[in-house]
């Protein structure tokens, strides 16, 4: 569609509720091929500041520019233009055009999930946890998978093994996954120079640790362990809202993550330790891509170890803005970033 002679995209769903408006300034096969929030931000962000949709017009401020103006958008076909968008140590996205190998335009936009959807957090928390309360499916988890000692590496000196994952911020807060090895005996009948006998074999195998004399490692694997070698977990979820409002949900651990891993969530745990008798730990989901992180503020009565559906309890915090080390553990960064960009 057109406006003023100038070309408008226009994106609806399915029932024909408009989804994106916007000047079109990206190829649409580089949006399939490198899926990014920032082409829709930037497309409407670029209509409002031409035909003022909004009354509130803050955000335009957000848009730096190190080359060009908001003119050589609306100037230059940079849909058919090459084009590029950086991610720059999850704090900034910088996107260039290109025209006969000279940039032509450069964009700096901060990675801040409340800009960049165009909406409030007050209206993010209310949609994810009416979308969550919706859910009624299911989510089936894998079988156990097949652990080979071999991919297996040593951890502490209490005979326990682990399989690393991911570390996010600190060592501490990973995709780890713990196993012990135990030994099982087997009974086989074979027929040995036309004989019939029955062999008992022994062998040792790794097993996901589930134990009471194992509480932090267990707690990291019932919130790391998607497959069926660790129970399913109840989750009991005390949302904390903008405006010091609260809500409650109770669900299948694995729903909640199926849930935030289509929104583009990877998950990392860390364990805060046991006292009294209570196991405590934080998870993150976090998605850096677009600038925000859920946190899980986790508890759980060592008792429920022993149960066939542990029960656990998590104070929820949504779309909070990533986090420093050194504002949330006390620790100073090891290296600083080798980013330089500077924008006026």
């Amino acid at each position: 569609m057109s406006k003023d002679g100038r070309q408008v995209c226009l994106r609806t769903d399915p029932m024909g509720v408009v989804e994106h408006i916007g000047i079109p300034l990206f190829d649409e096969r580089m949006r399939l091929l490198q899926p990014s929030p920032v082409y829709d931000f930037l497309e409407y962000v670029a209509l409002n500041k031409k035909y003022k949709l909004e009354e509130n017009q803050l955000n335009l401020s957000k848009v730096i520019f190190k080359l060009g103006n908001w003119e050589t958008l609306y100037r230059e076909k940079l849909g058919e233009c090459a084009c590029s968008i950086e991610n720059r140590e999850d704090k900034l996205y910088v996107v260039t055009w290109k025209k006969d190998e000279k940039d032509l335009a450069v964009v700096g936009i901060p990675i801040e999930y409340e800009l960049l959807n165009n909406d409030t957090r007050r209206n993010m928390e209310q949609k994810f946890v009416r979308e969550l309360s919706e859910r009624i499916d299911s989510t089936i988890r894998p079988a156990a998978m097949d652990v080979r000692e071999k991919d297996l590496s040593i951890y502490g000196t209490e005979g326990l093994f682990v399989i690393p994952g991911k570390s996010y911020l600190i060592d501490l807060l990973n995709q780890n996954v713990y196993y012990k090895l135990t030994t099982i005996y087997e009974q086989t009948d074979t027929i040995i120079r036309g004989k019939s006998y029955t062999l008992n074999i022994e062998a040792v195998q790794p097993v996901v640790v589930n134990e009471m004399d194992y509480p932090a490692e267990t707690m990291s694997n019932y919130m790391m362990c998607d497959n069926s070698a660790v129970p399913d977990v109840t989750i009991e979820l005390d949302f904390h809202l903008s405006d010091y409002h609260r809500q409650s949900i109770t669900m299948p651990l694995s729903r909640l993550k199926a849930y935030c891993r289509q929104q583009g969530c990877s998950f990392y745990f860390a364990c805060d330790g046991t006292r009294k008798e209570i196991i405590r730990g934080v998870m993150f989901a976090s998605n850096l891509a677009n600038g925000y992180n859920h946190l899980f503020s986790i508890r759980m009565a060592k008792e429920q170890i022993q149960e066939t559906t542990p029960k656990l309890q998590a104070d929820v915090y949504l779309y909070i803005p990533p986090i420093s080390k050194e504002k949330l553990f006390g620790t100073a960064p090891t290296k600083k970033s080798g980013a330089n960009f500077k924008l006026p």
